[in-house]
Formats: structure tokens, C-alpha cells, sequence
């Protein structure tokens, strides 16, 4: 059985029902282990995308297509930032517990989906954006040496295509950031330096790279998984020489019109292998709206941005298809957090046995999804940022611990209670008028801290080969030649 935490914490009734809208009957399913393509854009909220209300007026066809063909969701909720909300996708875990940090990522003890599925038997790839193997990434802490037989991109974050032209730059002290490529059993290889000309284009290579790495596995006749963690729309926001300077709508339209290129390349070669019935497609994003100017992205209806815990930062689109298995033009306002695509995954694939050394906080949604029970089973989730939780959502109610309306800017008082049907955009507080709130979301994270003594969190900088019980032994002595 798979280590959760407690039922309180993790599963319990949601509250608000799945729209059902009349659809057509489904295509009897496949009985193949599906492939699994996850497309993972990087800051994009709501406002950005067709479906969810598109403020810009730049049409998404290619991903309105999957919501109408499958489900979209309106409660998917992620970590406040880029490295953190990466750990908890691939692990399931809150990041907190594998002290996931941008400086030095995850340690080769976490166990990613990619490991799962390519255990039982998938071709897995990566190609595009990592963030998860820290600084010094080379040394043991790759896409490779977490369960991808290949990979494609830039190991750290898109604002590093800056460097090459930035003021007093430096090629004999400071060396270029890089494009990556890297196969399982060989070495990663240097492609080109990664600047504002190949940052326009690296998604685009991107999804060229996951087509073939389709076609191969297709060949083959081998399930695939394809994880696509596009670099757009984070700054700077430069669209592909095709899409620079067409919508009218600034470099963010622009960079949805790439975006939605990019995934109607996928979505077509789908259709091109025939595949699409044995296919789970997911695309999803990892933070809220860009906030830096001069490519400040859209929350759409919520307030913030990411680096932050409000809606604007937590709250992102999220549409999945599979054909007949997800019933078609469904919109749900269920609560889904990333970390249960882990468990989900898994069990769409036929994986049973999930991790029991460690805590696993996602939980399967995929019945949910099937339309086989009205509720997602999570009723509520917890929001870090640095070492202590800063909000708690809990059915449609949220506190805050430390109100953070921008990043790095509280403001009293600091605590707060919204509820987001009434008030989406957090701005009257009725925690006063509320006393039951406090007790119950307190035992919330009482929940959170008991797990922690079964199953305590990796500790900050842990180097490789970590095991839990040599913490202490380990944060002192690193292995000959680790890099951490």
C-alpha cells in the first residue's frame, strides 16, 4: 500500500460537482497501457488560454481542442514557483519534503513518474525545460538520472538566454548558457548556446524532438511517456520567428500563439500514428501569470501572480483528454493538485505498487476523471513558500498565514480568511466572523507535521547517495566526485 498521509489531510469529499454537458457517446476503450504525452507550459495562468477566457483575444485552438475533447479543470492547483512545482509534478510529493531548492534540485533518492513508467516497460523522454538537478546538474542529477532515456533543452530556466547581451557580460568569466542534449549510457553534450535568437526557438526543436521520439516508440510498438515542459511564456517572452510581432497582442500573444502551435504539432502527430485513442494527453502549467514587465501574463479572474501563494499564482489551467476513457466536454471546479498526476499516471498505466518509504501526498484522480465518482477525493491542499506552509485551501475556503499579495511584500494583518466562491480574488477578509475556520485548518497542518515524523523531509543540500537513515552522516561526508 502505498504511505499517504492522513485521510483528513489528503482525501475527503470536494465540494462542488463536475458539470456534466451532453457529449456524444465515447469510443469503446483501449485495452493497450496508454501512452502519456504531459505538456507543462512555464508561468502561464488563466487568462492566457481560449477555454479559460483568453484576455488578450489570441485563439488556442489546439488546446481548447483537448478541454473539449476530455476535461478541463477550474480548481488545479501547483506550487508557488518553477523548480518547486516541477518536484512536486514528477514525485508526487509537496517539494518541501525533497527539499527541492533552484540551487541544487532534487536528489537521485526521489523516485519520478518517469521511473514508474519506464519500470514497467515505457520509452520515456524529455524535451524542453528541466530545473530540477540544481547548478551543477552534471553531476548525477540530469533528466537521465531520473528515469528519461533521453533528453532535450535547458537544464536550469529561460531567463539565462540573457546572459550573452547582458550589460558588461564577460565570455572569459561567466561561460554562456547552454542547450543540452543527452541519451541514457552517454554523456550530455553541449548543442548551442542558449541566447535570445535560440530561446525563440528551442520549444519549437522541442516538440520536433518529442515527435520523433513518437515515432520511434511507435515503431517499436513500446507505450510511451513524453514530457514536454515548454520554456514559453516565462521572460523574456519571445515568441518563434513565425509568431514574432503577428497577433497584435504583444510578445505574450505572440508566445500563446507558439504555444498553441506547439501543441498542435503534437496533437497531430497523435493523429498521424493513430494513436489518439491510446493516448492520455495533459496540459497543464507549472506557476501563475508571469509578473515581471515588461511580459507581465494574465490571472485571469484570481488576483496574483507566481512567486506567490494567491489564486493568481497557484491556480492554473489544466486540460486532459483520453478517449474513452475521460468522457468528453466536461468542466470541473474539483479540487486537483499536480502531485496527484503522479498516482493517476500510474494507475492509468497499470501501476499499482507506489513508493512506501516516503510519503506520497497526491492521490489517484483518475476515477474522478472517468466520471466514474462526482468527486476528485481531495478536499484540500497546502501552499509553502520557504520552509513553512503560508495557506491552506479547504473546500472553497483558503487561509492565509502570512498574506503575500506580491512576492516578498506581506501585509497586514497578515492572517486572512477568504472564501473563493464569494470572494475569488481574496480581498475581504472574514476570518473574524469565522471562529470554527482557524481549529479546523490548523489540525490541517498539525496533519502535515505529524507525517513528518514517520517520513521527515530531505534535509536542505542533501548530497547524493542520500538515504534517510544516514541524514546526518551524508549532509557532512559527500561521496568521492559528487557534485552536491
Amino acid at each position: 500500500m502505498t504511505a499517504r498521509l492522513p485521510v483528513a489531510l489528503i482525501v475527503g469529499g470536494a465540494t462542488m460537482l463536475a458539470v456534466a454537458v451532453p457529449c456524444a457517446a465515447q469510443p469503446a476503450p483501449s485495452a493497450k497501457r496508454p501512452n502519456i504525452v504531459l505538456m507543462f507550459p512555464d508561468n502561464l495562468g488563466w487568462g492566457e488560454v481560449g477555454v479559460y477566457g483568453s484576455v488578450r483575444g489570441v485563439p488556442t485552438p489546439n488546446i481548447d481542442r483537448i478541454a473539449k475533447e476530455g476535461i478541463r479543470l477550474d480548481n488545479f492547483n501547483v506550487e508557488f514557483s518553477c523548480t518547486v512545482s516541477r518536484a512536486a509534478l514528477l514525485t508526487g510529493r509537496y517539494a518541501i519534503r525533497s527539499a527541492a531548492t533552484q540551487p541544487t534540485g532534487i536528489t537521485q533518492w526521489e523516485i519520478t513518474i518517469a521511473e514508474l513508467l519506464k519500470d514497467a516497460g515505457y520509452a520515456t523522454a524529455l524535451f524542453g525545460k528541466w530545473h530540477l538537478g540544481g547548478t551543477k546538474w552534471t553531476f548525477g542529477r540530469s533528466p537521465i538520472d531520473q528515469g528519461f532515456d533521453e533528453w532535450y533543452g535547458i537544464p536550469m530556466t529561460s531567463n539565462e538566454a540573457q546572459t550573452t547581451t547582458s550589460p558588461g557580460y564577460d565570455p572569459a568569466k561567466t561561460e554562456a548558457p547552454y542547450i543540452w542534449e543527452q541519451r541514457r549510457g552517454g554523456p550530455a553534450t553541449k548543442v548551442k548556446v542558449f541566447d535570445l535568437d535560440s530561446r525563440r526557438t528551442v520549444d519549437r526543436e522541442a516538440a520536433h524532438k518529442g515527435i520523433d521520439f513518437m515515432e520511434r516508440s511507435a515503431r517499436a510498438g513500446q507505450p510511451f511517456f513524453l514530457f514536454y515542459p515548454m520554456t514559453q511564456i516565462h521572460f523574456p517572452t519571445l515568441a518563434h520567428p513565425d509568431f514574432a510581432g503577428k497577433t497584435g497582442a504583444g510578445d505574450i500573444g505572440d508566445a500563446m500563439a507558439d504555444v498553441d502551435h506547439n501543441v498542435g504539432l503534437i496533437l497531430g502527430s497523435l493523429a498521424k500514428l493513430g494513436v489518439e485513442r491510446d493516448t492520455m494527453v495533459l496540459w497543464c502549467t507549472d506557476n501563475g501569470a508571469e509578473g515581471r514587465r515588461p511580459w507581465r501574463g494574465s490571472p485571469g479572474p484570481w488576483r496574483g501572480f507566481y512567486n506567490s501563494v494567491m489564486e493568481g499564482g497557484i491556480r492554473t489551467p489544466c486540460v486532459i483528454r483520453w478517449p474513452g476513457r475521460i468522457p468528453a466536454g466536461r468542466t470541473s471546479d474539483e479540487i486537483v493538485h499536480e502531485m496527484d498526476l503522479f498516482p493517476t499516471l500510474a494507475a492509468a498505466a497499470g501501476i499499482t505498487n507506489l513508493p512506501t518509504d516516503r510519503a506520497i501526498d497526491g492521490i489517484d484522480v483518475l476515477p474522478f476523471l472517468e466520471g466514474k465518482r462526482p468527486h476528485s477525493g481531495r478536499e484540500s491542499a497546502l501552499f509553502f513558500s520557504g520552509s513553512g506552509v503560508r495557506a491552506v485551501k479547504w473546500k472553497e475556503w483558503k487561509l492565509h498565514y502570512a498574506f503575500m499579495p506580491e512576492p516578498r511584500v506581506t501585509e497586514p494583518p497578515l492572517m486572512r480568511l477568504f472564501n473563493l466562491r464569494s470572494d475569488p480574488r481574496e480581498e475581504t477578509d472574514i476570518k473574524d466572523v469565522n471562529p470554527w475556520a482557524l481549529p479546523l485548518f490548523d489540525r490541517i497542518v498539525a496533519e502535515y507535521t505529524s507525517s513528518l515524523e514517520r517520513f521527515p523531509n530531505v534535509p536542505s543540500n542533501a548530497r547524493d547517495p542520500y538515504r534517510p537513515a544516514a541524514t546526518a552522516r551524508q549532509s557532512r561526508e559527500p561521496e568521492a566526485g559528487a557534485g552536491f
